[in-house]
């Protein structure tokens, strides 16, 4: 079985260890898969690390690619911004659902996160 790596730019949130014990089943959901299946520029999505489980990302996508094709992108640090709402917003509301932590003292950091996976 060969493996492909898949690079990702996302503005969003480190959730790793925040997650409910909701989130596994709802993650198939038809509500779940909209943010765990469309993992493309101008989505915002959960990224949970298929092959080890090892961090659980939610972000706005801002570039994507794989070991064979990664497009140069170019964002102003405003599209950071604008989207920094939106994604929050998608936050609040899972956490209304019960698949993310909603504790007082979790205080997520809004950040640029760049990483690959492997599948």
């Amino acid at each position: 079985m060969s493996m492909e790596s898949h690079y990702y730019v996302i503005a969003g949130y480190d959730l790793t260890g925040n997650e409910t014990d909701k989130f596994k089943d709802w993650k198939w959901s038809d509500d779940g898969e909209d943010y765990i299946c469309n993992q493309c520029k101008g989505k915002i999505q959960f990224f949970d690390d298929p092959m080890s489980g090892l961090h659980l990302y939610f972000g706005y996508v801002l570039a994507s690619g794989n070991e064979y094709s990664f497009d140069t992108e170019m964002f102003d640090v405003s599209d950071i911004e604008k989207c920094s709402g939106k994604v929050k917003a998608e936050l609040v509301k899972l956490q209304e659902l019960g698949v993310i932590t909603k504790n007082p003292h979790f205080k997520p950091v809004f950040k640029i996160i760049v990483f690959e996976e492997c599948r």
